[in-house]
């Protein structure tokens, strides 16, 4: 897991990834606001917002390799206020070739210079 402090706030981040990954051609399938969902059920929570987002084409591909990736596919990123610092969080390439037989599959190059271009657009 890599965790990335980042300059926008979790709202202004959520929304600058939503943009960068439907121009990137991925379908956000969900965007979870836990810090809501705590409210619901009167706990407290600081802002915590996962968008579950993918490319069918390209999660295919590595379920075709090992169907047990299907766990962790739409990939997932979260967005957080961890003590007054907004960080992106996410799997590395190497988290998804330790847990399934994955290892030098292309995808997961593109899936890490995904990572690498969403931590750079925040970082600016």
């Amino acid at each position: 897991m890599q965790v990335v402090n980042i300059s926008p706030s979790v709202a202004e981040a959520v929304s600058q990834v939503r943009q960068s990954l439907t121009e990137k051609g991925f379908t956000i399938f969900a965007d979870i606001d836990h810090q809501a969902n705590a409210e619901k059920v009167e706990l407290e929570l600081a802002e915590a917002r996962t968008l579950i987002f993918g490319n069918p084409m390209a999660g295919t591909k590595l379920m075709q390799k090992d169907i047990t990736m299907s766990l962790d596919l739409p990939l997932r990123l979260a967005i957080v206020n961890n003590a007054g610092q907004t960080q992106l969080v996410h799997q590395t390439s190497e988290d998804y070739t330790a847990a399934y037989q994955v290892e030098g599959h292309p995808v997961l190059e593109k899936v890490a210079g995904l990572f690498a271009a969403l931590t750079a657009e925040l970082s600016d």
